[in-house]
């Protein structure tokens, strides 16, 4: 059913239940057909057509807006004017996805931060209105209105540049989180509802965890890493795979909240802890990658758990430091390329662990094979920068990250121009600077 404008609508002399109930399906279609139209403009946005895509996204949401606006000025019944305020506000989270996702497609340029920064500012606003509208919602859709406004607080806080304002719109999201599960339990809700309600507890105090550690709060992080982790195996008795439960997103996200809690515990210098938080890690992200059969992102999370674990063990065993990196690079980021070969991120792996496995053979004096492992690593270099427009390739400072890798990579197999040829895009980009190149020894 299309949408009917109020003023356009025959006025009926039936009851008033009768009108609230045809108020209430004509707000439900209208929210249908704007459905609708923004998957099309999802679809344009992923199939090129992207400044076609972002205008159809600001027309839904323009439409969406008017619709909220219409039905909080009508007598219609409160649940209509909820419906029409969380389709508005999940509208404008998803444009505020887009939005960034745009800005990190573009080329590498010297723009490419000012350009980012413009973005960042535009997703930020509309995900303070989808906030907004959340918190508008009324008594009666309590758990929803608490559920968006953490998930709106959780989109503002990966927006948001000021660490000390990210952390306290974490500790609102946690808050509002928390509200969720404690309801969806005590209402005896499905176990799935009651699973989802968990993880996204979970994750709002990894992020919270992860910005505590930027800033050196460490006794935070740790407390945030240790309930987050609490929570995940907590939730593991909610997850069936057998009643549809994704047990494979659920492992993969408790698997690299592992990660990242190791990495935590290494730059703390806490090795033994940080060794089991990453095999832990390792386990979960196995196990990962069976129930998500065909996926990459388990495989491609499981060399990054293989390379901090390689990481912590660097100084006390390099044998079997280098057994996992040559783990990451066959059993994890090659079997994702088997899966995609146009994978960015199993191309930067390869990269990387090669890399680290080269120092590794320097060390034993093994010259041919380290000339071995820079020659791999610069070969998967190319590949990932020829990619580097795809997807989601991250934010700038990430981008020029693997940019940098490269031309560290190029020199060390001897391709001496090429790497300077990227170190100079680089500096016009402003990626780096002539500091940070003299420094560097696989720059020499």
């Amino acid at each position: 059913m299309s949408y009917v404008p109020p003023h356009a609508r025959r006025r009926s002399k039936g009851s008033t239940t009768t009108n609230a109930s045809q108020s209430t399906r004509t707000v439900e279609g209208a929210i249908k057909e704007l459905a609708k139209e923004t998957q099309r403009a999802n679809k344009k946005c992923r199939s090129g057509a992207e400044a076609a895509g972002v205008e159809a996204y600001e027309n839904v949401l323009q439409s969406a807006r008017e619709l909220a606006s219409r039905c909080a000025r009508g007598a219609g019944a409160i649940s209509d004017a909820d419906k029409a305020k969380v389709f508005l506000a999940e509208t404008a989270l998803e444009f505020s996805s887009e939005i960034e996702r745009r800005v990190r497609r573009k080329p590498l340029s010297e723009n490419s931060r000012g350009e980012e920064t413009a973005a960042n500012e535009q997703a930020m606003s509309l995900a303070i209105e989808a906030l907004g509208v959340f918190e508008s919602v009324s008594d009666s859709g309590t758990l929803e209105r608490s559920n968006g406004v953490a998930t709106a607080l959780s989109r503002i806080a990966e927006l948001e540049k000021d660490d000390a304002r990210a952390a306290e719109a974490l500790r609102r999201a946690v808050s509002m989180y928390d509200v969720v599960s404690t309801s969806i339990e005590g209402e005896g809700r499905s176990l799935g509802d009651a699973l989802l309600a968990l993880w996204n507890c979970a994750d709002a105090r990894l992020k919270l965890a992860e910005r505590a550690s930027e800033r050196k709060e460490d006794a935070i992080a740790l407390a945030s890493y240790r309930e987050a982790l609490s929570i995940y195996e907590r939730a593991c008795g909610h997850c069936d795979a057998n009643h549809g439960d994704d047990l494979g997103g659920f492992l993969y996200d408790w698997g690299c909240s592992l990660t990242s809690y190791a990495q935590f515990l290494a730059k703390c210098k806490n090795l033994d802890e940080a060794a089991t938080a990453a095999d832990a890690s390792i386990e979960k992200l196995r196990s990962s990658s069976q129930f998500s059969m065909g996926a990459v992102e388990p495989l491609n999370a499981l060399g990054d758990a293989l390379q901090t674990k390689a990481e912590i063990l660097q100084h006390v065993d390099t044998n079997s430091a280098e057994q996992n990196l040559r783990s990451a690079i066959e059993e994890a980021y090659g079997a994702a390329l088997k899966l995609n070969g146009s994978d960015l991120n199993a191309h930067v792996g390869v990269g990387e662990s090669n890399m680290a496995l080269a120092t590794y053979c320097v060390r034993r004096s093994d010259q041919a094979g380290a000339t071995q492992a820079y020659r791999v690593a610069w070969e998967a270099y190319i590949k990932a920068l020829a990619l580097s427009d795809a997807g989601d390739p991250g934010n700038c400072e990430e981008r020029f990250g693997v940019v940098y890798n490269a031309a560290c990579a190029a020199n060390r197999a001897g391709e001496r121009d090429t790497a300077r040829v990227l170190l100079q895009q680089l500096l016009t980009c402003g990626g780096t600077t002539k500091d940070v190149i003299d420094a560097d020894a696989d720059l020499q």
